[in-house]
């Protein structure tokens, strides 16, 4: 292939990954500071563009530049995968007490609401960061057992296959706290945004692309041709897509789609993405291989702005339930929220950056067994605590129980 060199020559890091990260992280704060400070659906504005969009372009892009991302890794072994994946599960369920956990059961210590002790429970839940963890452990395995990167690619659509079917044999086990775990692997009825085998496909992919991304000698001719070939072909079928019932397939903008995005949308999906980097490679051009930083941060330091936007987003999200009884009717509010949230999420990176510097992957020894226990004691302690007290289980289908 007259793109692709037998050997690196394309090493370092990748402008339009960068840009790519940046945008979807500035657009992910957004979409999570609207839909979970606003009532959208009182506001009578039209959100159905951005379903789309959601859908489309979404977790899923995420997870392609995972993929790619394993293969620039320096240590891209079976042990160092598996301890990666064990610390994004940890530092996940970290980010589900503080977001999730404690403000809950603080808010519902104070007014003894239903809703705030059931989404205390969403302690247990398949986060993005859970599930990278357990696609970091599933490429331990795969590696393991030497399966060739297009092996790997054709167990990532056969687990996608077989998340849809599953889906009509069985989404319900009938027992809560068996659902939530099923809800990590398949769909099921309690939360379950990234099923493993709903999404791997899209890090197998990734990880398939990554084995020719440092060789490509041509990354223009690439680009361009990647352009001519598959934005036809991806206009052509999203505009089916949304016009058109397709047989078994959820409707596009669903939760259930987003969550399991299957078959002939998981193509879409990886082709949407490529699209995305060829375009987003060439406006690096101009820039001329030298991005500004505010475009390169954030793609830094990635899981820092999902992580800490979130602890700005959700805890806010339960005070102005508990102070207000509903969320915010009138967006003005969110939106302006949204750039508070992007400085101080900015500004705490910074700061611990420059003076704190608490890193969990700098752990070692003693101090990264006792927060390794700490997080799952104390997670095992909430929904412990917390279970025997719910009446009714919030989860995205039935929108956590919040207030219309």
């Amino acid at each position: 292939m007259k793109y692709i060199d037998s050997k690196p020559v394309n090493t370092g890091r990748q402008p339009e990954m960068d840009l790519f990260k940046t945008a979807c992280i500035v657009f992910m704060i957004l979409s999570h500071v609207m839909l979970d400070l606003s009532v959208i659906e009182s506001s009578g504005s039209d959100y159905g563009f951005i379903d789309y969009l959601i859908c489309i372009v979404g977790a899923a892009s995420f997870m392609i530049c995972m993929g790619i991302g394993m293969r620039y890794s320096r240590n891209q072994s079976p042990a160092k995968y598996m301890a990666r994946g064990i610390g994004l599960l940890t530092v996940g369920q970290f980010l589900n007490l503080l977001r999730n956990a404690l403000p809950n059961l603080i808010a519902w210590w104070v007014t003894g609401k239903q809703i705030f002790i059931a989404n205390s429970l969403l302690v247990i839940q398949p986060d993005i960061l859970s599930f990278a963890g357990l696609a970091f452990l599933l490429m331990a395995l795969l590696k393991k057992l030497k399966l060739s990167d297009g092996s790997i690619l054709a167990v990532g659509f056969g687990m996608n296959l077989l998340g849809l079917i599953m889906y009509y044999i069985v989404h319900s086990t009938g027992f809560f706290p068996l659902s939530m775990v099923m809800g990590f692997f398949f769909i099921s009825d309690a939360e379950c945004y990234f099923p493993l085998f709903c999404y791997f496909v899209f890090v197998a992919f990734g990880y398939f692309v990554g084995g020719y991304y440092p060789r490509i000698r041509d990354k223009d001719g690439l680009s361009t041709l990647i352009l001519l070939v598959c934005v036809p072909i991806c206009t052509i079928y999203y505009a089916l897509r949304i016009l058109v019932p397709f047989p078994i397939l959820p409707e596009l903008g669903s939760d259930l789609q987003y969550s399991m995005v299957p078959a002939t949308d998981a193509v879409g999906a990886c082709l949407i993405t490529l699209i995305l980097l060829a375009f987003l490679y060439k406006i690096s051009r101009l820039f001329k291989g030298d991005l500004p930083g505010f475009l390169t941060y954030p793609a830094e330091h990635i899981n820092g702005f999902y992580c800490v936007s979130y602890i700005l987003i959700l805890p806010v999200q339960t005070l102005v339930l508990a102070v207000k009884g509903q969320l915010f009717e009138n967006e003005i509010i969110p939106f302006v929220y949204y750039f508070i949230v992007m400085f101080l999420t900015w500004l705490i990176i910074r700061t611990n950056e420059k003076y704190i510097r608490f890193d969990v992957a700098r752990l070692k020894g003693k101090k990264l067994t006792i927060f390794f226990a700490a997080v799952w004691i104390l997670t095992i302690a909430v929904v412990v605590y917390a279970y025997p007290r719910i009446d009714t289980f919030a989860t995205m289908w039935n929108e956590y129980l919040l207030p219309k």
